[in-house]
């Protein structure tokens, strides 16, 4: 019951948010085929640093063309840099982070904290989602990703 000059909200009249349709894209090919089935989204992986590296990845000239038409077409590309570095890896991984933050991904998908805090102080742009791989099973683990600059997770 509302008092006088309390307002409330018709929930019936509210539409649900949509959830994002996000389909794993390991070739150029798939990615295509995913947007053209109807994903708002792909994740996809560089043969480098990501939990699929045997598996069938993009080349940074195929993760450049998917990003430029998935913007052109309203839907999101979200790149995965999501395995855990030893310490001699960091260079390389800053390198590729650098080719991201030029082609412009919606997302980079990072497991690392050392990648995220990389991710954070040298390429600020970009935006980091949590990688399951993280582990974040409650609110206070989601709470320091946040504080960390996770935006998804």
């Amino acid at each position: 019951m509302t008092q006088p000059g309390e307002t409330t909200q018709d929930t019936a009249s509210v539409a649900p948010a949509k959830p994002e349709l996000l389909a794993p894209a390991g070739t150029l090919a798939a990615g295509l085929v995913a947007f053209a089935c109807g994903a708002d989204a792909v994740y996809a992986g560089l043969p480098r640093f990501n939990a699929r590296e045997r598996g069938d990845n993009l080349t940074a000239g195929e993760m450049s063309r998917l990003i430029a038409y998935a913007h052109r077409i309203n839907r999101k590309v979200y790149v995965a840099l999501n395995t855990l570095l030893k310490e001699t890896e960091l260079a390389e991984a800053a390198e590729i982070s650098a080719a991201l933050a030029d082609m412009g991904p919606d997302a980079v998908i990072a497991q690392d904290l050392g990648v995220v805090r990389m991710l954070r102080e040298c390429f600020p742009a970009l935006k980091i989602h949590g990688s399951t791989q993280m582990g974040i099973h409650n609110s206070a683990g989601a709470e320091f990703a946040k504080q960390i600059g996770i935006s998804r997770v």
